[in-house]
């Protein structure tokens, strides 16, 4: 039965959860965290400039005070109480991010996870993965030290709302994740297990590879009428077909849906193209 085992990282067993052709796995989870971080980054960025005015305060009042009073200069203690300020700012402001991301300062349940979409079907597989590592009874995933000593992780780690970031590659959720102990963790995450059982234990139906999907082009066609790029556009210039199909891949986008791929698109865009060109003609 351990004969199927594997050591891989939390990523690759996320890919396959997501779909059973890994690459298209993979593409998935590059697109499910990248929309993830756009919900985070505004509040994100409002952090780091919290903890920057606070270190700077700290720099500037509470070390120099410390200075002055191990010295015996009185103006120390007034240094240092004007200093607690901005620290007890650095701590709020932590203590914050926790509990946005666990409800709490201390991990005790699990939350509901930050996605663009929630009802992708891409997410409710992913999300299948991490409700079975929320499980104490699961095989532990673990990360490696510098010195590639094995650290096993704990159910608490997948309780966040910003778990999406553990099989993130590279984006800004990625650095946005506190663990349930300590502060920032970006560690890369491995289990030892046989991925095939996992999917079947959480019930996952990976995307089949090879399989067609279906797209309605009705709304993308439609975000075109009256298009300034659409009314700009000089008929047989070159490269029209090629801007079509980036305005329709824009459509989708903005719709948070994964857009078909240029091949499929490049026939739309062809008719498109020719419609434009037509009913131009009939109106000199």
């Amino acid at each position: 039965m351990d004969s199927k085992l594997e050591i891989l990282p939390l990523r690759i067993i996320a890919a396959r959860f997501i779909s059973s052709n890994e690459l298209d796995g993979l593409a998935e989870l590059n697109r499910i965290t990248a929309d993830a971080s756009r919900l985070i980054q505004w509040k994100y960025g409002w952090l780091w400039l919290a903890v920057a005015v606070a270190i700077f305060g700290i720099i500037a009042t509470l070390l120099p005070g410390v200075a002055f009073t191990l010295v015996g200069d009185k103006a120390g203690a007034i240094l240092t109480a004007i200093g607690l300020v901005p620290f007890g700012l650095l701590m709020g402001v932590l203590g914050y991010w926790r509990i946005l991301q666990y409800g709490s300062i201390r991990a005790t349940k699990p939350q509901v996870g930050i996605y663009a979409d929630p009802s992708d079907p891409a997410v409710l597989n992913l999300e299948k993965l991490f409700a079975i590592l929320q499980l104490e009874t699961t095989r532990r995933s673990f990360y490696l030290t510098k010195n590639g000593v094995r650290r096993d992780l704990d159910e608490r780690y997948f309780f966040g709302s910003l778990r999406a970031a553990y099989v993130a590659k590279e984006s800004p959720i990625r650095d946005a994740l506190f663990a349930p102990i300590g502060f920032w963790f970006s560690r890369e995450i491995f289990m030892e297990v046989d991925v095939a059982a996992l999917i079947a234990e959480a019930k996952a139906k990976p995307n089949q590879a090879g399989a067609k999907r279906t797209y309605d082009y009705t709304d993308a066609i439609m975000s075109l009428i009256e298009h300034p790029d659409i009314r700009s556009m000089k008929i047989g210039k070159r490269g029209n077909q090629t801007k079509i199909i980036s305005l329709l891949e824009a459509s989708y986008i903005s719709r948070r849906k994964t857009p078909p791929s240029e091949n499929q698109l490049a026939g739309y865009a062809k008719l498109v193209l020719e419609t434009i060109t037509k009913n131009r003609s009939a109106n000199p």
